[in-house]
């Protein structure tokens, strides 16, 4: 059995350390993928902005995260009435069905102010709103223009170069109460993929290209920064709520959700299963029949000193413990300052006892005369066993024994 436990051992520690060598050394891949997660931390994930946002706005506005789906939102707590805050949507598709559109329509028409950033928007919604955009991407005189599209922001005019996204929406259909906030700059021409549509006491902000707010750029430059923050700077309520579009699907069933969603907990719980089964495999093993364990006699020196006492005390006469009381005093006298106490009668006695004990020469020698007392004497009463015992036992304290 010694031998199999040992294998054990020694797998269990090669598994483990192969894993955290792996784990250090492996390169982690970089994901582009355009999630649009407000927990992903890749470059077009959304955790850099949804930590950023209430910096970026000037009303330092509080950001609520809605998980519920949003017929639901919209029929709850009076919102569609009198809306309360103001809705963000960043996703790659904002496409929720005719019922949603609808309330959408009217929280807008009550006051509310919704802005949806996404490259597919809902065509009825877009019917609904007089507005259309498609694909732009082409060639001039054989001439690949891509690198040379910016984004730019029409309160500041300033283009800005997003490399790492295909810029190949625009809207070309608009209606009259449209405002242009932004758009495409190719040379002199302003392709609008960022505006805002005025809708009875609200609006509704429409942003075709959504993963210029991913991580990715707020963290690159600082003109990239400001660009996501002018334009999340019309979103002016109190509080936003921002959609969270993955809530339904980051959330597992299953109990160890919070294990299974984070990778080194759930490399770790499967290690623990698997050193599990390493265990049970070699425990289930024939072992050495259990040995007796025999114990220790017991030291009862403590509870013997302390019948000894109870039975002085008890049966024992004062006369008898005041002796034993000083003997015991004499002997840690002579044991802790080396004197001899056969000499207490003398000044020379009296003289070394107080320089070497630290007690005053006064002190030492009301207890030195106390004690001479206690010699001569023959008849004392348990009154007289209490006060020489506290004589006794303030002159240790004060002389550290």
């Amino acid at each position: 059995m010694k031998g199999s436990l040992k294998f054990g051992l020694f797998a269990f520690i090669i598994v483990f350390v192969a894993i955290g060598i792996i784990d250090l050394t492996s390169k982690k891949p970089i994901i582009w993928d355009r999630t649009f997660d407000q927990k992903d931390k890749n470059p077009f994930g959304l955790y850099v902005t949804h930590e950023e946002l209430p910096h970026m706005l000037e009303k330092r506005a509080k950001i609520t995260d809605i998980k519920e789906d949003l017929f639901t939102y919209f029929e709850s707590d009076n919102r569609l009435k009198a809306p309360k805050e103001q809705l963000l949507f960043i996703s790659e598709a904002f496409d929720f069905g005719d019922a949603v559109n609808n309330r959408l329509l009217k929280f807008a028409a009550n006051g509310g102010k919704v802005f949806i950033a996404a490259e597919q928007i809902n065509q009825k919604l877009l019917d609904t709103l007089q507005v259309d955009y498609q694909y732009f991407y082409g060639n001039e005189d054989d001439e690949n223009i891509e690198e040379e599209i910016k984004v730019e922001l029409t309160q500041d005019g300033i283009p800005i170069s997003f490399g790492k996204s295909n810029l190949d929406y625009s809207f070309t259909k608009l209606p009259k109460s449209a405002t242009i906030l932004g758009g495409l700059r190719y040379k002199e021409h302003l392709l609008p993929n960022f505006i805002s549509l005025k809708i009875g006491k609200g609006a509704i902000i429409l942003h075709i290209t959504p993963e210029l707010f991913g991580n990715y750029y707020l963290l690159n430059n600082q003109k990239q920064y400001q660009y996501a923050a002018r334009a999340f700077s019309y979103l002016d309520g109190q509080t936003i709520g921002w959609y969270d579009f993955k809530s339904k699907y980051n959330e597992s069933d299953t109990p160890l959700r919070v294990l299974l969603n984070h990778k080194g907990l759930r490399q770790a719980w499967y290690l623990l299963l698997v050193s599990l089964l390493l265990f049970l495999i070699f425990k289930s093993k024939r072992e050495q029949r259990a040995v007796k364990t025999i114990l220790p006699e017991p030291n009862l020196s403590k509870q013997f000193c302390e019948t000894i006492a109870t039975l002085y005390y008890e049966n024992g006469s004062p006369e008898n413990m005041v002796q034993k009381k000083v003997d015991y005093f004499l002997h840690d006298i002579r044991k802790k300052f080396h004197v001899d106490t056969l000499l207490i009668h003398e000044e020379e006695f009296l003289e070394s006892l107080s320089q070497r004990s630290g007690v005053s020469k006064e002190i030492t020698a009301e207890m030195v005369q106390l004690i001479i007392q206690c010699q001569k004497r023959n008849h004392f009463t348990e009154q007289d066993l209490r006060n020489i015992n506290t004589k006794i036992e303030e002159f240790k304290v004060k002389a550290e024994m």
